[in-house]
């Protein structure tokens, strides 16, 4: 699938969308990475759920829907082993 053509002209468009992944609280992810180049907003690193995994799309398609989104995001494996954690 090919992305769109032009490249975007804001040099701040990657913190711009950077931002709000880390603001939105449906993903609330500030360690997440995000690049843009040549029309494709490229997003990599952990997230916690698979709900914050699928909102990446929802944030960055609500203000940034004419890029395409290349989400590389794995959602963290954390193993339960049966054991009560004690605070």
């Amino acid at each position: 699938m090919a992305g769109p053509m032009s490249t975007d002209p804001d040099p701040f468009l990657a913190e711009h969308i950077h931002e709000a992944l880390s603001r939105d609280e449906r993903v609330n992810a500030p360690e997440l990475r995000v690049t843009v180049e040549h029309g494709f907003i490229h997003v990599d690193g952990v997230v916690a759920t698979d709900d914050r995994k699928h909102a990446i799309a929802d944030v960055v398609g609500e203000r940034w829907g004419d890029l395409t989104l290349d989400d590389r995001t794995t959602v963290a494996d954390f193993p339960h082993d049966g054991r009560i954690e004690v605070v």
